[in-house]
């Protein structure tokens, strides 16, 4: 498992390189300020907060075993309840796939209202912690 993770996390700083390049990057990356937000087992999460454009950047690992690690890119617009997926890749030991060769902006996504539960937990748990954070920045 402590493998797997630093796979991850080179494949990850590799790719959190490229997408630096682009300040309207819907991915997170080196210049976002992410916090690990949730860890299980075999799944963890982090957050960035975008405040040019109000949108929350989440990303979601999933260990799959052998096979790699699911990762999944979300953006979250507080202000209405939306989610958007940004980026769906399988990282193995030989690298991403797919290979992104271009990283989606905020304007590319098609944001909708969460039905599935999954959806909805992203949403939700994001934009309380988001008001959490707000709020405990503003009481300084």
């Amino acid at each position: 498992m402590i493998n797997k993770i630093a796979l991850v996390a080179g494949i990850f700083l590799a790719n959190v390189a490229f997408a630096a390049n682009q300040d309207n990057s819907a991915l997170v990356s080196t210049k976002d300020n992410a916090v690990m937000i949730a860890t299980a087992k075999d799944t963890w999460s982090m957050v960035a907060m975008n405040a040019n454009q109000g949108l929350t950047k989440v990303r979601e690992f999933h260990e799959m075993g052998d096979s790699g690690v699911q990762q999944i890119d979300y953006v979250v617009n507080c202000a209405d309840q939306t989610l958007a997926l940004a980026a769906f890749t399988v990282i193995t030991a030989t690298g991403s796939m797919p290979a992104r060769s271009v990283e989606p902006t905020f304007a590319e996504l098609s944001f909708y209202k969460p039905v599935i539960s999954h959806d909805s937990n992203i949403t939700s748990n994001v934009c309380e912690n988001r008001m959490a954070m707000n709020g405990a920045s503003n009481n300084k």
